[in-house]
């Protein structure tokens, strides 16, 4: 290698004015990798050459580790991702999940005819509906296939992280964003859980990605093939790859771009209804990132055309149910008011970890919450990296030129090097073009989880309750994207990244073992709940005192179930019609008594599952009525703990 750099060097071309056959490039090229490797490797410095190689050689030395760290952490969380598979072998479910499983079991007409009088799309119970049937007949257990087709989106996002946030923003920020989104705080616990937020979540972070590479794939209005490189003009470089980009990259990645953010959105939207308001933001953030490029009037036509087409795939489902779900949340829904302290709420829910220690949990979230909003200050007010001036006036600026972006292109392929150019510039323009463009695609991307918080708070002020705290869920995929960006623009500065990584990495494994201990811990709770069942026989009566049990059990056991006081909601008792009302109308103690007398009178077994303190005061009512609870086992299933009595005349 030595011998051939030298060999190199020696039949490299002095000025720019000795032309390069075409056909020759390949072998430049390879050459010039050669000298890089040998530089790289074994330190050997060029006597000849100038400041501006060293300086690219340190550089792409740099990119190397700041890659093999991306890689590292990507394989990382791929790992963790395996374990969250792992976990999926537990059955343990809890109330909302029930729900999920039971729609899953509906025909497609009943699935969304049931959905319709919830509060939930119906597309990602269809999913659920489609992906559980293949692990079901090879016979796994169906809560275990609807955890794994929960495990898909996170799959789906690192797969995105490898293919499109290292082809936008680099493989560090690749393999940062994957670890953020499977290990910050409360996100670990959705890579298991039956409901649809890990695919909201997906969607609009693709949808967002989607729209920053339709961004970033054209070319600012005042950017015309006149552009000078310094003193030279790049016509050979035209030739070479400007024609190209312009007529093959820019309409069919464009075009790609289009139609797959334009789905996935729409996806999104018939998955959450507040991930229909984050996406409904992706769609703000390209508004203004295309005015701010100067081609609104270049790509407006096609902007409202992807916009028209969501809404109007949307629009049947919001005619035809959304009206009526307003009205009946209008009337009675389960949410608590809210208050400005929910704000607070908010910041807890995204930001405090799962350390053992109250206090310390409260420290490290102001820390990470320092830390995020120091990055996004910095970005408005200083741009992405800071290394220049370029805030939030430059950010909004139409007007300004960037010189020098096609010599960068060329550069950039390796069609030329700045010293054959004999240019002397440090490429500034391309540099604070993609500057900018990062550091609005971070404030995008915090803007999505502010925009959806906003509409959530504005909703539940102004008609009712509408928003808790988990409804963030969609937009913190492109929350942690943001975070991965602005870090990555500031790699240049070791001593602020390394200590930040550290302190990541520690929050993040920390929160993933605490989610798989618990995880670990309910799947050993819920074999011994499976023992308890066993006691329970087809033809017994069981009966509960909280509705949330009575439909898990509904789950778990065919038999008969009763709720003492009031009625279960009607859309379980639809899915699971072996879930009564002790009482029909209205409940007394009394009333419960007589019914309780007359299944005990068919001669059938009855078990109690009761949960809470209220138990105990049921057993009390009952033991003054003459009919006996003998506690026969306890468990707990996912969140709820019951114990299992067994119920008798106290005369017998």
């Amino acid at each position: 290698m030595y011998l051939l750099s030298r060999f190199v060097r020696k039949l490299e071309p002095k000025k720019f004015g000795r032309k390069k056959k075409s056909s020759n490039l390949c072998f430049w090229a390879f050459a010039g990798k050669c000298k890089g490797l040998y530089e790289l490797f074994y330190g050997y410095s060029f006597r000849k050459a100038d400041d501006c190689q060293r300086k690219r050689l340190r550089m792409e030395h740099k990119k190397k580790w700041d890659e093999m760290l991306g890689i590292l952490l990507l394989a990382l969380s791929a790992g963790l991702l395996g374990v969250s598979a792992f976990l999926c072998a537990g059955s343990d479910l809890w109330y909302d999940e029930v729900f999920t499983m039971g729609l899953a079991s509906r025909p497609f007409g009943e699935l969304v005819s049931i959905t319709a009088r919830d509060v939930h799309p119906p597309l990602y119970y269809m999913l659920v509906k489609l992906l559980i049937a293949v692990p079901g007949k090879i016979g796994m257990h169906q809560a275990a296939a609807a955890k794994l087709v929960s495990v898909l989106p996170f799959f789906f996002c690192l797969l995105y992280a490898f293919l499109k946030v290292k082809k936008l923003f680099g493989m560090f920020t690749a393999g940062l964003f994957s670890f953020l989104i499977l290990t910050m705080p409360q996100l670990a616990d959705y890579t298991v859980e039956v409901r649809m937020y890990g695919w909201a979540l997906f969607f609009v972070t693709a949808g967002m990605l989607h729209a920053y590479e339709w961004v970033s794939a054209g070319e600012r209005k005042n950017e015309d093939a006149s552009l000078s490189f310094g003193k030279a003009k790049i016509k050979a470089c035209e030739k070479e790859f400007t024609q190209e980009a312009k007529g093959h990259r820019k309409k069919n990645v464009r075009y790609i771009n289009w139609c797959a953010m334009t789905g996935l959105l729409l996806a999104a939207c018939y998955t959450h209804y507040f991930a229909c308001v984050a996406a409904g933001m992706v769609y703000l953030y390209l508004w203004i990132a295309l005015w701010q490029e100067q081609r609104l009037k270049e790509e407006g036509k096609a902007f409202m055309l992807s916009g028209l087409l969501c809404g109007a795939g949307y629009l049947p489902w919001v005619l035809a149910v959304v009206t009526r779900q307003v009205g009946q949340v209008k009337e009675n829904y389960w949410i608590q008011p809210l208050s400005w302290r929910s704000l607070g709420g908010c910041v807890k829910f995204l930001f405090q970890p799962f350390f053992s220690h109250k206090t310390l949990n409260i420290i490290i979230a102001v820390l990470l919450f320092s830390c995020y909003a120091a990055l996004f200050v910095w970005s408005v007010f200083r741009g992405c990296g800071g290394s220049r001036r370029i805030g939030l006036k430059d950010m909004v600026s139409r007007g300004k030129d960037f010189e020098g972006i096609k010599g960068y292109n060329a550069v950039r392929k390796g069609l030329f090097t700045q010293k054959d150019c004999g240019v002397q510039t440090d490429l500034w323009g391309k540099g604070e073009l993609l500057d900018r463009r990062k550091a609005f695609f971070s404030v995008g991307c915090a803007g999505v989880l502010a925009g959806l918080v906003a509409f959530g708070f504005l909703a539940s002020f102004l008609i009712r309750p509408v928003f808790v705290y988990r409804y963030m869920l969609p937009a913190l995929g492109v929350f942690w994207l943001g975070f991965a960006v602005m870090v990555s623009c500031y790699l240049n500065k070791k001593y602020m990244v390394m200590p930040l990584m550290a302190f990541l990495l520690v929050i993040g494994l920390r929160n993933y073992r605490a989610f798989y201990g618990e995880e670990m811990w309910k799947k050993i709770q819920m074999d011994g709940a499976e023992g308890v069942f066993s006691q329970i026989e087809n033809e017994d009566i069981v009966v509960c005192n909280f509705d949330q049990v009575q439909a898990m059990a509904a789950y778990y056991l065919p038999n008969e179930i009763y709720l003492w006081y009031g009625e279960p909601e009607p859309l379980v008792c639809q899915m699971y019609p072996q879930s009564h009302g002790l009482v029909e109308g209205e409940f007394s103690d009394e009333a419960g008594i007589r019914k309780l007398r007359k299944l005990l009178d068919s001669g059938r077994r009855v078990w109690f599952m009761g949960s809470g303190n209220a138990r105990d005061e049921i057993i009390e009512k009952w033991e003054r009525a003459g009919i006996g609870a003998d506690e026969q086992a306890s468990a707990m299933v996912e969140r709820y703990w019951f114990n299992l009595y067994k119920i008798f005349y106290e005369n017998e």
